[in-house]
């Protein structure tokens, strides 16, 4: 049976007036007031929840959510971080969490921004980083060196913020300010629902303030309902009256935090969010790089453990490194964070180290016929997206034209993905004033005692609140994360000398193996090609046969340039990457071992079944590992997702994706199916 024809997707289809504004032809409403769309926000949402003074008290690394029903244009998110760069002080940090059901097309958000000129500086931005894929899901946008975020949801309202949701009551209970925009109650009816307002409030932190533009019934009604005093005030312009108000006493459905929907073994036992901590992280390659960097920005202090000589020591320092992904045609865990990950990092890497990344393009090529079927589901499914400027496909004459060299076989072109310099992205991102690098010190044993972390090195010991592993294999050297299963994969990378065949190639190529550009290393131009797969094996010397292995996996793709390598000599790097047995990563916290198996050994006899209890967690322990080879565009999404764990904050990613990535789920799995934990 032919599999059944993609969705078509949801973007917002838009009508544009003589005056430039914007109206949606799904709601015939207006984006903004024709008035003065700039004057009503300010007014509205950013007057009425009293932000300017609120945001004066703010201290320290304090944190203040903004919630928003309708991202529309941006127009609110752009009038409240031009007002927050004005008036907040310099530390705490702004959390603008959005949900839109149909975002708008890039050039449309363009057109629609060009309308307020005085915003520029910050819609340039907004633009730039405006995801080519806003797929249903969880978006994370950065700016201002992380001291603004954007966390953008996209899907129908109510099921959008549930997303968001972890069912801790604490951990969800963050909105500070809600601006309840979007189109009129009588236009858009469907969004104004009870499960709306039950969502609002389990994420309303104490005392969470609101405001909207409309005095609508149904709005006062589901507002009430959930505990929320009311105040009618005059309205903009022409509008008579609008509502505002504040959280007085939660809804006891929305706020009890026992009415779990599923089994909570992955809530750890409290969150640290506005506790000021430090943290040690032990290992300095990607993956400790990226969280190191995720919690300094965050105003943590960070110590980073490194036992060799400096960072990317490891399966991280290689010459080269491919940005790739494993795009999939089929909605799941894999593909999804494979997708949102590919997007982050694009935007990651350019804003946070761009002198280490070489962004010109790379072709994924299908040189089979299986992938070339996949890859034919994957361009249908893209069909319809703003995707070109993330993925499209290309014939192998197209590929030819791109790459430089002759190819003979289809694939996809990521014209903004490439290839980075993995010891310089790792260094760039640790040179942070809250990060403390401590190369050569190899971290022997750790032990919580009176509420910190103790780590014992070969010369000295060190203290911590929290304790974050990023060993890859070595996460298993450690009694307290060893039942972990981590599987080791040996790869050996080969490098050779650019020859004058060899120096057309442009762009990076991935197919059967790899090879990136010429990369001037010790004054002489080289290619790192590679590398092989070698599932389980341990040891890292380089072995001839895996050179030979690599010039056999290059031939198939370029005959002629495999063929001048042979002549000359080749140095090559063996190193461990480390993989689930799901491929995913492992990104959150680490469970007592004894309690969750004692906590949901029912499982072992019905694994569908709710058991409406918390295991208790070892306390500030987390892990971010499991990258196998993809690690440079795992890890930055991963580390928000770990940071965001320690912090307590909006997690980046759908709560069902936050449960895939979580260590524990090899456990819960392994109850669900009766077999021992090791542990």
């Amino acid at each position: 049976m032919a599999d059944p024809t993609p969705p078509v997707p949801s973007h917002a289809a838009l009508d544009w007036r003589e005056d430039g504004q914007p109206v949606s032809t799904a709601f015939d409403d207006i984006y903004f007031s024709t008035a003065s769309g700039l004057e009503e926000t300010r007014y509205v949402f950013i007057t009425q929840n009293r932000l300017p003074e609120r945001w004066a008290a703010l201290t320290g690394s304090d944190i203040f959510s903004i919630g928003e029903t309708g991202f529309g244009t941006g127009l609110n998110f752009l009038a409240t971080w031009q007002q927050w760069q004005r008036l907040a002080p310099g530390a705490p940090r702004l959390h603008f969490v959005s949900v839109e059901k149909y975002p708008l097309h890039r050039k449309d958000l363009e057109r629609a921004l060009a309308l307020w000129p005085e915003l520029a500086t910050f819609s340039e931005q907004l633009i730039e980083q405006y995801p080519p894929l806003l797929t249903p899901g969880v978006h994370r946008l950065k700016f201002d060196g992380g001291r603004v975020q954007l966390t953008l949801s996209i899907g129908e309202a109510s099921d959008a913020f549930t997303q968001l949701q972890t069912e801790d009551p604490q951990r969800d209970a963050m909105i500070d300010a809600w601006f309840l925009d979007g189109f009129a109650p009588s236009k858009n009816p469907d969004m104004w629902r009870p499960e709306l307002f039950s969502a609002i409030a389990r994420l309303s932190a104490d005392n969470a303030t609101f405001a909207t533009f409309t005095c609508a019934g149904i709005v006062k009604r589901g507002l009430k309902g959930v505990g929320f005093e009311i105040e009618k005030v005059p309205g903009f312009g022409h509008k008579r009256e609008m509502l505002r108000g504040q959280l007085a006493s939660a809804d006891p459905q929305a706020s009890a935090g026992q009415q779990y929907t599923q089994t909570p073994w992955h809530l750890p036992d409290a969150p640290t969010r506005g506790q000021p901590c430090t943290v040690a992280i032990i290992g300095a390659g990607i993956a400790g790089a990226t969280l190191a960097r995720a919690l300094a920005e965050r105003g943590l202090k960070v110590a980073v453990f490194e036992q060799g000589a400096g960072p990317g020591s490891g399966a991280s320092g290689n010459d080269q490194g491919i940005l790739y992904a494993k795009l999939s045609p089929k909605p799941g865990p894999n593909g999804d964070f494979n997708l949102q990950a590919l997007q982050f990092a694009l935007r990651y890497y350019l804003c946070q180290c761009p002198d280490a990344v070489h962004f010109d393009g790379l072709l994924q090529l299908a040189q089979s016929e299986k992938e070339q079927a996949l890859q034919q589901q994957i361009a249908d499914t893209l069909r319809g997206w703003d995707a070109d400027t993330l993925v499209r496909p290309v014939t192998a004459q197209e590929a030819t034209d791109l790459s430089g060299v002759p190819l003979h076989v289809p694939g996809l072109y990521l014209p903004n993905a490439g290839w980075l310099e993995p010891r310089n992205v790792c260094s760039t991102l640790l040179e942070h004033p809250s990060i403390t690098l401590h190369s050569s010190q190899r971290i022997e044993s750790i032990e919580h005692r009176e509420n910190h972390w103790q780590l014992s090195g070969h010369r000295e010991t060190f203290h911590a609140d929290v304790l974050a592993l990023c060993t890859a294999n070595g996460i298993r050297d450690f009694a307290r994360t060893k039942p972990l299963p981590l599987q080791p994969i040996r790869g050996q990378v080969s490098f050779a000398q650019a020859t004058d065949r060899s120096r057309k190639l442009k762009i990076a190529l991935c197919g059967e193996g790899y090879i990136a550009p010429a990369h001037r290393h010790h004054h002489n131009p080289q290619h790192s090609f590679g590398a092989t797969f070698k599932l389980k094996q341990t040891d890292t010397e380089v072995r001839a046969e895996e050179q030979q292995e690599n010039l056999d996996t290059l031939r198939e793709l370029l005959p002629d340039i495999a063929a001048d390598f042979a002549q000359n000599p080749m140095t090559a790097r063996a190193a461990l990457r480390a993989a689930t047995l799901d491929y995913l990563p492992m990104a959150g916290p680490v469970a007592d071992w004894h309690s969750l198996a004692d906590t949901y050994a029912p499982l072992r006899k019905n694994r569908k079944q709710l058991i409406p209890q918390r295991c208790h967690y070892q306390p500030g322990l987390f892990v971010l590992g499991g990258l196998g080879s993809r690690g440079f565009t795992y890890a930055p999404l991963a580390a928000e997702v770990v940071a965001s764990w320690i912090s307590g904050e909006v997690m980046p990613v759908e709560g069902e994706l936050a449960r895939a990535l979580h260590p524990m789920r090899f456990a819960i799995r392994a109850l669900g199916k009766d077999r021992p934990l090791n542990f």
